[in-house]
């Protein structure tokens, strides 16, 4: 049998600097005029949507924080206990 050649990586194209910087600003302005163009495609939420999620997070956050103060009370505790301090 014979041995199989492993595949040649591609040859890198040749970057054309001038070409490059001069089509660099076109570039970076079609950029930002598709962001503008997604941005318009957006639904953004009604002042009362934002008002009722703001609260639903802050809420949670809340929760979650006493949840994780009351563990780690619980924890320190038991192993106080445990070393016998």
């Amino acid at each position: 049998m014979q041995e199989r050649k492993p595949p040649s990586a591609p040859a890198r194209k040749k970057i054309n600097w001038k070409k490059f910087i001069r089509e660099l600003p076109g570039k970076i302005a079609k950029f930002f005029r598709d962001v503008v163009h997604e941005l318009r495609k957006v639904s953004w939420p009604t002042r009362n949507d934002l008002l009722r999620y703001t609260i639903v997070v802050i809420a949670t956050i809340a929760i979650f924080g006493i949840l994780l103060g009351v563990f780690d009370f619980i924890w320190t505790k038991v192993v106080e206990v445990l070393a016998g301090i």
